[in-house]
């Protein structure tokens, strides 16, 4: 089931993708159902895995679990690279995945990479184009073309001065590998660029940052999903009962659309939404991603479903959320 969330939807109308929605208002609530008729199913709705392409997590998990591993905060504020908000499977077993803060840190250098943007009419000859950079600096300098674009718009706007030169600057570690790739560091290759048929100048000062340590180290939970999904639905599914015909015919509502939004656009009768949602509310969640979020294991009418209910306006319901003690 496509599983649209609060947070993505708003992005969404934020970009304009779904402006169908009632005019992208904030719903009130958000509930999505899906279907989880086996122990593999449950287990992997109630599990996490880093994407493939990560290959750094993917790296990070394979050493954790393999004895554990020490890594360092990615940006220097002090944040864990790696945060898993439920176990993690890995090689079809299942494993609770920990971390703390270590009293070490790491030094690395980082490179601040200043660029001045120059009009097209400025006496500066680009020796390379942006479009013929290498990947890795094309996506250090992504914003280029955009800011570029709006200064353009902006000179052709009435009334509105957007000057050049226009300056701007990143801070960024290069990996080696990405580093050897780069003709941008540790020292630029090449002081100016095109881009958009502007000359861009580009200047890059190496610094030195501490990052904070973390230690992560890995329990197996279950030898395999199968084994896991039937403990958690041994021990944490709840029979769905109770309802009212019209709770009922709104609950098979969302399960074949495999989701509902609440505001002032539904055609919900007042009230029906909100008998569903105590049933939920009265057990504790599996999980709870944030404070209005909870997600919940349910059997109704002899199937298994994964609800996942985000309570976005209704405090009344998201102040009774609770996690479980243990999952």
């Amino acid at each position: 089931m496509p599983s649209l969330s609060r947070r993505k939807l708003l992005a969404g109308c934020a970009a304009g993708l779904t402006a169908g929605l009632a005019g992208c208002v904030d719903p009130d609530a958000a509930m999505f159902v899906e279907p989880v008729p086996s122990a593999t199913d449950i287990a992997t709705k109630a599990t996490t895995a880093p994407d493939s392409r990560d290959t750094e997590t993917t790296e990070l998990v394979a050493e954790t679990v393999s004895g554990g591993t020490n890594r360092t905060s990615p940006n220097g504020r002090g944040n864990p690279p790696y945060q898993p908000d439920r176990p993690v499977r890995y090689n079809s077993s299942v494993y609770n995945i920990e971390w703390q803060e270590t009293d070490q840190q790491r030094d690395r250098t980082e490179y601040l990479i200043s660029v001045t943007i120059y009009g097209a009419d400025a006496d500066r000859e680009p020796e390379i184009a942006f479009e013929d950079l290498p990947a890795i600096d094309q996506e250090m300098l992504h914003f280029l073309p955009r800011l570029i674009s709006h200064i353009q718009e902006a000179n052709e706007s009435e009334g509105v001065d957007a000057s050049f030169p226009e300056s701007s600057e990143r801070q960024a570690w290069y990996p080696p590998a990405d580093r050897e790739a780069s003709v941008l560091v540790p020292e630029p290759d090449y002081e100016t660029i095109g881009v958009d048929g502007h000359p861009v100048t580009v200047a890059v000062e190496p610094t030195t940052v501490s990052l904070d340590v973390f230690a992560y180290t890995a329990t197996e939970r279950a030898a395999s999903l199968e084994a896991f999904g039937r403990d958690i639905r041994t021990n944490h599914r709840f029979e769905l009962t109770g309802l009212s015909d019209a709770e009922r015919d709104f609950f098979e509502m969302v399960i074949d659309d495999g989701s509902f939004y609440k505001g002032s656009f539904d055609d919900v009768d007042e009230g029906i939404f909100e008998g569903v949602a105590d049933r939920f509310v009265s057990q504790p969640a599996l999980f709870m991603p944030y404070e209005s979020e909870g997600e919940w294991l349910t059997r109704y009418n002899g199937t298994d479903y994964w609800v996942r209910i985000d309570f976005v306006r209704m405090s009344e319901y998201a102040d009774q959320l609770r996690s479980v003690e243990e999952l």
